[in-house]
């Protein structure tokens, strides 16, 4: 493939020194340790091959993704065969019992060629009785004709999707589909990024990739990962949710994404961010929903993407929001930051929306079941919201008017005035009221309103 680095030069994934055929008629695809297996509606991850004490033949000695499949730690009769990283994560399953794997081009070609659409089918072949007719040769065989009818109907796939289809290996993507520019991989069974390079190296136009509830091992180092670019030159978004990854994964991954646009990593095991600095730049649209962060000093790290204009942020566990120690700030982070979703987490005061007016320019706010709501009812605590960022132009989804604002901020400055007023007598207190009401000062002074 023209520009792509060679499959060749992506050095071969080993991971133990057992391999098992899973009983599949694909000699090529073997299971190691490390390989993803799935069993039912249950995913594990292959930890051990072999014979277990007492039990005959070979035996996979599986961690389960949920803790509830399992039975033990790895060990059985006092003899350890493995470790699992979640107390009674592990079982021995027989070989017999994991599902088949598949090809990526295995799965296109069962799940779209599956999917003939019958109007189209009786018309090709209305077409063909019409060219026997024409021919005056009734019996006549059209050698070939389905054969160039698939791989027509293959070559224009644009998007594909094939989720939970137990793909472990590309296989031959480019000779089947090359022009394909969105593909949901999602839960699947790949075990490493190795097999996702290689299956993007066969896609030179693909724009959008989806590779959620697959848990990828990463075993390049970044100078290697930032070489392998190439095979992603034009990807613009990426879903990489429910990965199992850190930040610091995501960081080593990233190297991959030059013109990265969007990225959705929601419900990883992300709890501490590292500023990025080399890579992400071209972002717009991060989505972190569901990660375990419980400081926004965490969030304070990603101001320095200088593009990002959506920051996702549901379902998260910070209780406050805080950017600095003075009112007045506006702050030189978050620059171009425009839509903030907010809903389920734990902000339990109101200084915390006020924090919000120091951003620059946030136009779009999403504010639903955080604990401090349940202490005003929703129009009230709307008004609230509204009152205290000046910028907003829109609140969960609800475009704000100009004689909303007005009603929100005049009804702000009667709840609230004779407590500003009294606080211009002792500085402690006008200090701390400042920072509650970022922008009540502003209100005082603005011609709209009197006093």
């Amino acid at each position: 493939m023209v520009g792509a680095m060679p499959v060749n030069l992506i050095p071969k994934f080993c991971n133990g020194t057992m391999d098992s055929h899973n009983g599949t008629d694909d000699s090529e695809i073997q299971v190691h340790i490390g390989s993803r297996v799935k069993c039912n509606a249950d995913f594990g991850t292959v930890k051990y091959i072999g014979e277990v004490h007492g039990y005959k033949g070979v035996w996979y000695g599986v961690e389960w993704d949920d803790p509830v499949r399992g039975k033990h730690d790895g060990s059985v009769d006092d003899v350890h065969y493995f470790k699992t990283s979640k107390p009674g994560a592990g079982s021995f399953i027989r070989p017999n019992k994991i599902a088949p794997f598949k090809t990526c081009a295995e799965a296109i070609k069962k799940y779209y060629g599956d999917r003939e659409d019958e109007t189209v089918a009786a018309h090709r072949r209305t077409i063909i009785n019409e060219w026997k007719r024409e021919m005056g040769a009734p019996f006549i065989e059209m050698v070939g004709f389905e054969k160039i009818h698939q791989k027509q109907k293959f070559d224009r796939l644009l998007e594909v999707c094939v989720h939970d289809q137990n793909i472990a290996k590309p296989g031959d993507v480019a000779a089947l589909c090359p022009g394909v520019r969105s593909l949901d991989v999602s839960r699947n069974l790949f075990c490493n990024w190795r097999e996702v390079i290689q299956l993007s190296a066969q896609l030179p136009r693909l724009s959008e990739l989806d590779v959620n509830k697959n848990r990828m091992a990463i075993d390049m180092p970044e100078e290697t990962l930032a070489q392998l670019s190439i095979n992603f030159a034009n990807l613009e978004k990426i879903n990489i949710s429910v990965c199992d990854y850190e930040w610091a994964d995501i960081l080593a991954l990233s190297h991959l994404w030059p013109k990265l646009n969007e990225m959705i990593a929601a419900y990883n095991r992300i709890k501490i961010i590292i500023p990025p600095s080399v890579t992400l730049r071209t972002l717009t649209v991060l989505k972190l929903d569901g990660n375990p962060l419980d400081r926004w000093s965490e969030i304070l790290n990603l101001g320095s993407l200088k593009n990002l204009k959506v920051l996702s942020l549901n379902d998260c566990l910070f209780s406050e929001i805080r950017f600095s120690e003075n009112p007045d700030d506006k702050v030189d982070i978050f620059q171009k930051l425009e839509v903030l979703f907010l809903n389920r987490n734990r902000i339990n005061d109101w200084r915390s929306l006020s924090e919000l007016n120091k951003l620059n320019g946030l136009k779009k706010l999403y504010f639903l079941k955080n604990p401090i709501q349940e202490t005003e009812d929703y129009d009230t605590g709307s008004q609230l919201v509204i009152a205290k960022i000046e910028t907003l132009q829109e609140l969960n989804g609800s475009t704000i008017t100009r004689e909303l604002r007005r009603g929100a901020e005049y009804d702000y400055m009667k709840r609230y005035g004779a407590e500003w007023k009294l606080a211009q007598k002792d500085p402690a207190a006008q200090r701390a009221f400042n920072l509650e009401h970022c922008r009540f000062s502003d209100l005082v002074s603005s011609k709209y309103y009197s006093w």
